[in-house]
């Protein structure tokens, strides 16, 4: 820049700086304009969140104004049946005194008089005894409702005196963000977990609410904050950590130990056979399943998802619209390949029977007859002659099978109904069968309902999100590195092959028999979200959104999450449980949501008498959970509660959880091992172990349950931050 001026003439070089200068001093003035003009913004913001929570704040003290004056209102009528009561009492008594005195001459000398006064009197007597008694009950009513007012008047105070403290925080928060270099407002979500704009639209909304359902609300938003919200101290989830992580090892090197002892013994012959040669130790092989899939098998699904998704890939290139149909033929092709040309005519028969119940547009007899074709595949006779539509013998056929032939009745089910559900879209057969016979889905699951399914394989061209292969990929690898773990860990813990055994079982210590119990329940979880994971990541491959593995057992301590497909969980939910419960907030409607649930799903496992034991104890323990919210929330133990820290609340709620994650174990126990182990198990560590084994197995599981709440609190935070910036956005 030197070079050049000094080669211009004398007097252009300070028209130049002085161009310079008004185009920086330019620049200078846009910048503060617009500064000027985000302040403005920001202050206007501001001014309106003051506004909003002054609002709020007016809002409150008029409920509570309005609730004094009814407690008012009530205790004058208190008064007012009081000296009622004690009126018609004194009448009572004086009118039949007076009256008996004049009248006694007279009812000497006319008997007819005497016996239809002596009728009047009695009449008299009990009308009044009718009134003293109205009177005393319209007392006791009252009473009750003065004393429910006066608690509702106390928790709308609490819940006053929290709104007054909101708009001081929001207005540290928002002036923390005008000092940031964004000049965002950030949000408090610890203080304001929901957001601004949720809360702020619930309470525009409490004037069309009446009273009873707003103090619902507010307590139960208020006790639901203090269960997901709260934080613990750094250093008690820290111990909590420890000692979680100290019982685990404990109860594994028991395990181990145990393991290397029986594994020459004569019970664990069959189950327990020499592994991998670099290792040396033998393996647990007692799940035949898993042992086809990933050695016999594997070769064959590698060859079968490997040529779907090649053709797939061809096929979206050459002619992305007929997509569909190419995966309906290749599942078709693998069918008939695998099962025989006789299994798949059986199918396509139930396909065609549910596809014309379909255009009667009758949802229950869609669904009646789709759990008799259901029933048709789990009861003999007609299990057994359907079987033999089945040509081969070979180690999985009667998996695959029972697999196939299940999923394909739940799918046309869903089929069906979406059909009733929506006429107006008059869907094909083709579309039922495109359906069905998509290979990844076919056998094994997970189940998406037709809704779904027909949507995302409409799209002509589909888009995938930045970053979506990279998952992808991360979700392979992560299901080749489980497989190799679970294999790797069969060769040290015999936890499917002990449990057999009963004597040698009860010789455990206490300790590891729990984490026995534990382990074999993670397994089935592991063996789930494998399964899962392989097929969820071909189909994502074909632009799907499959349905997500189970949840992991160690964070489940609640009921209503329990399950181990969660594809079959949707549906269940969509077209039963959801359908019959409704908000799944009264008891009657639940009850018979879940006895309904759980009799299909009963009927989905095969009617048998430790299917019938399993389903009632989980239906048992699902209605339970919805009693004790239901008492939880009664006046007096909500207002327990209320006056208990959100740290102490969630301490509270973390101890049931603990107790109610055991009760989830024992009743599955039932179903993945057998009645007996799960008595041993329940013995050991309730009556024989009672009180050290019981409160200490309980303690370990509390801290487990809290540091579950505390990722599913750090979870609630993220999600709430991101909701707020995409608001700002």
């Amino acid at each position: 820049m030197a070079n050049l001026v000094c080669h211009l003439p004398s007097w252009l070089a300070p028209q130049d700086q002085l161009k310079q200068l008004q185009e920086i001093l330019g620049s200078l003035s846009l910048q503060e304009e617009k500064s000027r003009a985000s302040q403005h913004r920001l202050d206007q913001r501001v001014n309106s969140e003051a506004q909003r929570s002054s609002s709020l704040i007016t809002q409150l003290q008029a409920m509570v104004a309005e609730r004094e004056a009814k407690v008012q209102q009530l205790e004058q009528e208190i008064g007012q049946l009081s000296m009622q009561y004690r009126q018609n009492k004194g009448m009572d008594k004086g009118s039949s005194g007076t009256e008996d005195h004049s009248a006694y001459t007279k009812f000497l000398e006319d008997p007819i008089q005497t016996k239809s006064l002596a009728s009047a009197g009695d009449h008299v007597g009990r009308l009044g005894s009718s009134r003293v008694e109205e009177s005393n009950s319209k007392l006791l009513e009252s009473e009750k409702k003065l004393q429910e007012e006066r608690q509702r008047t106390v928790v709308l105070e609490q819940h006053l005196e929290k709104m007054r403290l909101e708009p001081g925080r929001t207005s540290v928060s928002q002036k923390a963000a005008s000092r940031s270099k964004t000049g965002l407002p950030t949000s408090n979500t610890r203080h304001n977990p929901n957001g601004s704009e949720r809360k702020d639209s619930s309470f525009t909304q409490l004037s069309n609410v009446p009273m009873e359902s707003q103090m619902e609300e507010l307590t139960t938003s208020a006790i639901e904050a203090m269960g997901i919200r709260t934080t613990l101290p750094t250093a008690e989830l820290g111990l909590y950590s420890l000692v979680l992580s100290g019982a685990l090892a404990y109860a594994g090197r028991g395990l181990l130990e145990a393991s290397q002892d029986g594994a020459h013994r004569k019970a664990f012959r069959e189950s327990v056979r020499p592994g991998w040669e670099y290792i040396g130790r033998k393996m647990d092989v007692a799940d035949f399943e898993w042992v086809m899939w990933f050695t016999s098998f594997r070769n064959v699904i590698v060859f079968a998802l490997s040529g779907h998704v090649l053709f797939a890939k061809l096929c979206t290139m050459v002619a992305p619209q007929l997509r569909s149909w190419m995966y309906a033929v290749y599942g078709a092709l693998a069918v008939l390949g695998t099962m025989g040309p006789w299994y798949l005519l059986l199918l396509f028969g139930h396909c065609v029977s549910l596809y014309v119940a379909s255009l009667l547009g009758q949802p229950w007899l869609c669904l009646g007859l789709g759990l008799v074709s259901l029933a048709s595949f789990k009861l003999d006779p007609l299990i057994s002659w359907q079987s033999g539509f089945v040509t081969g013998t070979f180690d999985l056929q009667e998996v695959l099978f029972h697999g196939g032939s299940g999923f394909t009745v739940l799918r046309c089910t869903s089929f069906a109904l979406e059909s009733c559900a929506h006429p107006d879209r008059r869907y094909s057969l083709a579309d039922l069968l495109k359906y069905n016979f998509y290979l990844p889905f076919f056998f094994f699951g997970p189940i998406m309902t037709f809704d779904r399914f027909h949507a995302q394989m409409s799209q002509v061209e589909p888009v995938r999100q930045e970053g979506e292969l990279w998952r992808i990929r991360a979700q392979a690898g992560l299901s080749v590195v489980t497989i190799i773990a679970v294999d790797i860990f069969f060769h040290f813990f015999y936890i499917l092959t002990i449990p057999s055994d009963l004597k040698f079982a009860n010789r455990l210590p206490d300790s590891a028999l729990a984490g026995l119990a534990y382990s074999n329940l993670v397994y089935d979880w592991v063996k789930a979200a494998v399964l899962f994971g392989v097929v969820n990541t071909v189909a994502r491959l074909d632009h799907l959104d499959p349905p997500q593995p189970p949840k992991c057992i160690t964070a489940l301590y609640v009921f209503a999450e329990t399950h181990f497909d969660r594809g079959i969980n949707d549906w269940l939910c969509k077209y039963v449980y959801d359908h019959i419960g409704g908000e799944h907030s009264e008891v009657i409607p639940e009850l018979g949501a879940t006895v309904a649930t759980f009799a299909i799903t009963t009927l989905w496992l095969g009617p048998c008498d430790i299917v019938y034991l399993w389903s009632f104890l989980n239906c048992f323990g699902l209605n339970f959970e919805l009693w004790v919210q239901k008492l939880a929330e009664w006046g007096p133990l909500a207002q327990i509660e209320a006056s208990l820290s959100e740290q102490m609340s969630r301490r509270v709620r973390a101890l049931f959880g603990a107790m109610n994650f055991w009760a989830i174990i024992m009743y599955n126990l039932v179903s993945l091992n057998s009645l007996e182990f799960t008595e041993l198990v329940a013995r050991r560590l309730l009556l024989t172990g009672f009180p050290q084994t019981t409160l200490a197995v309980l303690f370990v599981t509390y801290c487990g349950v809290q540091l579950v709440k505390e990722r599913e609190r750090t979870m609630a935070l993220e999600e709430d931050q991101k909701q707020d910036k995409e608001k700002l956005e």
